[in-house]
């Protein structure tokens, strides 16, 4: 499945820019990922209430914010749907983590970019509702290497190179980026392409012409200790109902 949503480029030539720490765009067609992720699995999913531990994330004044409720009946955390379904309305995107079991073709596709680099993987996803919705300030991610892959809609990019800035920061205030920032690239990301990053590189990114869904996979150098990597094994669940009500 690597090859196929690297193509045209090769393993080998995708692991030598790795090594080289290049940031690179892989072009494609715009229909390549529609079926790795559709719109009605994000839906069921953010529907579900997600998993009180990994909620969903409204992505609100270039940060990340949780509206959780400690205080609700048979759970110990749940999402508050009412205040997330207002701030999406509201034009705010909104991220999921670890949600690289949403479905069989996700799984599938992190277990293979972990056998392949022998890394930790997980996937993100990030929806935009409307053209201009909120996004991150400029950051960058550590240890983290990326691949972004850009399902539907169209993001703008831009990479930059930094200096004078202190190991411990993560993000800037957009007043600060004049400082501290030097755009490297500055790109559009349409449905089919995909975007490789290596660690610690900064970035900012929004949408200016409409919806958009990506999904994002880091992946980490094996530094876990004794952790195993997740058991992303697909439980054909039909099949073993409709075999077993064969059988009565």
């Amino acid at each position: 499945m690597l090859n196929k949503i690297i193509a045209p480029t090769t393993i080998k030539e995708f692991k030598t820019k790795m090594d080289n720490s290049e940031t690179f765009v892989i072009k494609g067609d715009k229909e390549k990922f529609k079926d790795i992720l559709t719109l009605d699995e994000i839906q069921t999913t953010i529907n579900n209430g997600c998993n009180w531990n990994v909620p969903v994330s409204i992505i609100y004044h270039g940060a990340r914010q949780l509206y959780i409720s400690g205080d609700v009946a048979w759970s110990p955390q749940a999402l508050n749907k009412t205040k997330v379904k207002e701030m999406l309305e509201a034009n705010n995107s909104f991220m999921m983590m670890n949600q690289s079991q949403i479905n069989k073709q996700v799984a599938e596709l992190v277990t293979c970019i972990e056998d392949e680099f022998d890394m930790f993987g997980d996937a993100h996803i990030y929806v935009s509702p409307s053209a201009e919705a909120s996004g991150y300030k400029a950051h960058r991610d550590r240890p983290q290497h990326k691949i972004y892959i850009q399902i539907e809609g169209t993001s703008n990019w831009q990479i930059f190179d930094y200096k004078d800035l202190d190991e411990e920061i993560s993000f800037l205030e957009e007043e600060d980026e004049n400082k501290h920032l030097v755009e490297k690239m500055n790109f559009e990301l349409k449905a089919g392409d995909l975007l490789y990053m290596p660690p610690d590189t900064f970035h900012k990114v929004r949408n200016y012409e409409g919806a958009r869904i990506s999904l994002s996979i880091p992946f980490n150098p094996s530094h876990y200790g004794d952790m195993r990597k997740m058991d992303r094994t697909y439980i054909p669940l039909k099949d073993i109902w409709n075999n077993a009500t064969a059988s009565q």
